[in-house]
């Protein structure tokens, strides 16, 4: 094959491999938010369970003491309240990160698609011309033969047609 095909197979093969890396990187992009979203949520149930144990110690101190209880009743609540929050905001945060990478990553690989369909158009033109051209370079050595067929038949269609 000519150097132009193999440039447009390159070409090809090129684009395929940067639509495979982009998803890849879309998938370790998903990965790594999975992992921050998962330890951020263990930590805040971690800190829940030490709120919850302080809460429980103070009661045990003094059990009477209704308003020590209430005043942390209501400060654990509200605590609980802020984690909540954070962890929403935090979703939020990432699923707006994540929308704006698969949408990066859909460009490129209908880029890189795109590209890998016009070197594949290239590379089909270059072997269609290659293979168009070795069919007239072989037409043209069988009929310039000294007694081709096609010589043959040129003098005795003449005739014919003189005859007629």
């Amino acid at each position: 094959m000519t150097t132009k095909s193999n440039t447009a197979l390159d070409k090809y093969f090129e684009a395929l491999t940067e639509s495979y890396d982009a998803i890849i990187d879309a998938v370790k992009a998903g990965n790594e938010r999975g992992y921050r979203i998962s330890n951020n949520l263990i930590a805040e149930a971690q800190k829940g369970q030490r709120e919850a144990i302080d809460l429980g110690k103070k009661v045990a101190e003094d059990p009477t003491d209704i308003g020590a209880f209430y005043r942390a009743m209501m400060e654990a609540t509200t605590q609980a309240q802020g984690r909540a929050l954070e962890l929403a905001r935090q979703m939020f945060d990432e699923l707006s990160e994540s929308r704006t990478e698969t949408r990066e990553v859909i460009e490129k690989v209908i880029k890189a698609q795109r590209a890998a369909g016009e070197a594949a158009v290239e590379a089909a033109r270059d072997v269609a011309s290659t293979t168009a051209e070795r069919v007239r370079t072989g037409v043209g050595r069988v009929t310039s033969r000294p007694g081709a067929p096609a010589e043959e038949a040129k003098p005795k269609a003449a005739a014919a047609a003189a005859n007629e």
